[in-house]
């Protein structure tokens, strides 16, 4: 089973999220955050919790995302070795892509493709008649194309993939893996929830983005030594920027190495992209950004992200865990303006906090019971 396939079947059905919310908690103390009104009374809403996302310094040093460093031929040597060690994508996920790029593909092509693969046969009706995509009032479905035509194809294709990726878990660091494995899917959680109302980036591509963003920090973990681990997570510790502290100290960063596995891996085009440009695209020139809205929407997820888990629980030793992006107030109220966010909604805050505390479950050894 594939490390995707493992965070794919811990993905909670935000549908029967039965817990009650929970007080957003500060992440410059850990306490439950006041309330910017006298009022006790006043509910939380995403409004509220972006508001006491760190800001932007006038000056503040950062990665240049524009121009970003060369990286020098020894280092590119090293990550070309390790990266085409790592086992390829399984023939049939190009085969499926192939399909999916038709512009008349149906269910029935995917379908009679998906059918000459017992675990993938077995995975996708599994999602198709699971609680997720199933009334109560349907009928099982054992018929694949029906299958793919129930769950769609962008969603059907999320669920080949999450199935088909090659194993990375194999390390000592297992630690520093379910961390990334909880950030993963935490942004994939949030980036679908937040996509949901304008319906302008299809609701799977982004939860697909929100998995695979990050995908170059396995790539470190999986080749690099402990002592340069170590070393990288003292620097992003001590405040540096998390780009430029992986340049320093590996030569290269999560970028780079997440755009090297997915030329390996032989991954579309449009997630090629979005793993370029997906790190703070508020720091870029917008309009040199392949798909401006899902950027942001994945930004905006890991907003909201550091400030229902901050980093001063107990989770935050990750290597990466201290760093934070920051919020531009005029660029983040346009990005909810153009998505159709309903950020001064409660209930939209609890159903996105009730998400990650639903996730949060099935990492209970990053976040242990209470």
């Amino acid at each position: 089973m594939s490390w995707f396939n493992k965070i794919f079947d811990k993905s909670p059905d935000d549908s029967h999220c039965t817990q009650q919310p929970v007080k957003a908690v500060s992440a410059q103390s850990g306490q439950p955050a006041q309330s910017s009104h006298a009022d006790d009374t006043e509910q939380e809403t995403l409004q509220l919790l972006l508001a006491r996302s760190p800001q932007a310094s006038a000056g503040a040093p950062v990665y240049n995302l524009e121009q970003p460093p060369a990286i020098c031929k020894d280092v590119q040597d090293h990550l070309n070795a390790r990266i085409n060690s790592i086992p390829p994508m399984p023939e049939i996920w190009h085969e499926i892509q192939a399909i999916l790029q038709q512009p008349h593909s149906s269910a029935s092509d995917l379908g009679q493709c998906v059918a000459r693969d017992p675990i993938l046969t077995a995975k996708v009706l599994a999602a198709c008649n699971s609680a997720a995509y199933a009334s109560s009032n349907q009928s099982e479905i054992a018929n694949i194309p029906l299958a793919i035509a129930r769950l769609g194809l962008q969603e059907a294709s999320s669920i080949i993939f999450h199935t088909l990726a090659p194993d990375l878990t194999g390390h000592k660091n297992q630690h520093q893996i379910r961390h990334i494995w909880f950030h993963a899917q935490a942004i994939a959680v949030l980036s679908r929830l937040l996509a949901e109302p304008a319906q302008i980036v299809d609701r799977s591509q982004a939860s697909l983005n929100g998995m695979l963003h990050d995908i170059g920090k396995l790539v470190i973990i999986h080749i690099e030594p402990e002592d340069k681990l170590v070393q990288l997570g003292s620097a992003i510790h001590s405040g540096v920027d998390s780009l430029a502290a992986e340049h320093t100290v590996l030569g290269y960063t999560h970028i780079d190495a997440g755009m090297m596995l997915a030329l390996h891996w032989r991954l579309p085009k449009q997630i090629r992209q979005f793993i370029e440009q997906h790190h703070d695209p508020e720091q870029m020139d917008i309009d040199a950004i392949a798909k401006p809205e899902a950027a942001m929407i994945n930004h905006l997820a890991h907003l909201i992200l550091q400030q229902l888990v901050p980093s001063s629980q107990p989770h935050a030793n990750g290597i990466w865990q201290s760093h934070k992006r920051v919020c531009r107030p005029d660029s983040t109220q346009r990005t909810i303006e153009q998505l159709q966010i309903p950020a001064h909604s409660p209930t939209f805050h609890q159903h996105l906090q009730k998400s990650i505390e639903r996730l949060k479950i099935a990492f209970p050894d990053l976040f242990p019971p209470a």
